[in-house]
């Protein structure tokens, strides 16, 4: 690690084995307390951050336009909405930047998964599937994101989250009511969490209408990103790596 550090410039072969240290250090890692991820990241992943945003390929917001459209799943965060209800499968986890400017987070949480319930009563209960609709762009050289509105679903547990439903459910709401409420110019109701077992729903409420004031990429290339955001000047930065899926 400190060789890597040390050096100026990162040659590609040792760019890639930097973002495998990375990935080493946070794939398989249970997620902790907002805290304790923040204390993780601070004191194990603060340098390799500092110099992979040295090393960004891209730093032109327009040109990183262009690599960000896909799917990508988020492996690592200290965003405290990842985390808000229990049992968020990773694998089951997708961000995905369209052409047209529309853009998804949705996310799948397995409810009652505790060691001391059988299996056949937690394949009874159903998972629960989130998802966040943004507007995204460029604006005066700066990323820029609109949240649009909040879906809801609960599904069989035993029928995994693919990309090809989740693609099918974005597209869906995508045109038979995002697209169709802009155009009448009708305002999303009020989100309200239903059936789960948070210990405060206002708090999950409120975290899925923030909007980001800040979205930088710190590194991005074709199948790599480290971003940074900030939903508030009050807040202290959040930091994500995403990795491609499509």
């Amino acid at each position: 690690m400190f060789d890597l550090l040390v050096k100026n410039q990162l040659t590609v072969p040792k760019k890639i084995k930097f973002k495998n240290e990375i990935l080493a250090r946070v794939q398989g890692r249970k997620p902790e307390a907002l805290n304790e991820e923040i204390y993780f990241y601070k004191t194990e992943l603060l340098p390799y951050f500092i110099k992979l945003s040295q090393q960004n390929p891209v730093f032109s917001v327009t040109e990183q336009l262009r690599l960000l459209v896909g799917v990508w799943t988020p492996i690592w965060s200290t965003i405290s909405f990842h985390e808000s209800l229990p049992k968020r499968i990773q694998e089951q986890s997708f961000q995905i930047f369209q052409h047209d400017s529309y853009c998804a987070s949705v996310a799948r949480y397995i409810m009652g998964k505790e060691p001391s319930l059988s299996h056949n009563f937690q394949s009874r209960l159903p998972a629960y599937d989130f998802m966040v609709i943004q507007k995204y762009g460029v604006q005066n050289g700066k990323w820029y994101l609109q949240n649009i509105d909040r879906f809801q679903a609960f599904k069989n547990r035993e029928v995994p989250l693919t990309l090809e439903s989740v693609y099918n459910w974005f597209t869906n709401l995508l045109n038979n009511k995002v697209k169709l409420n802009t155009s009448k110019l009708v305002l999303p109701k009020a989100f309200k969490l239903e059936n789960s077992e948070m210990n405060d729903t206002n708090d999950f409420e409120k975290m899925s209408l923030a909007t980001s004031q800040v979205f930088e990429h710190l590194y991005i290339d074709n199948d790599w990103r480290l971003v940074k955001t900030q939903t508030d000047a009050s807040h202290l930065p959040s930091y994500t790596i995403f990795v491609r899926r499509q």
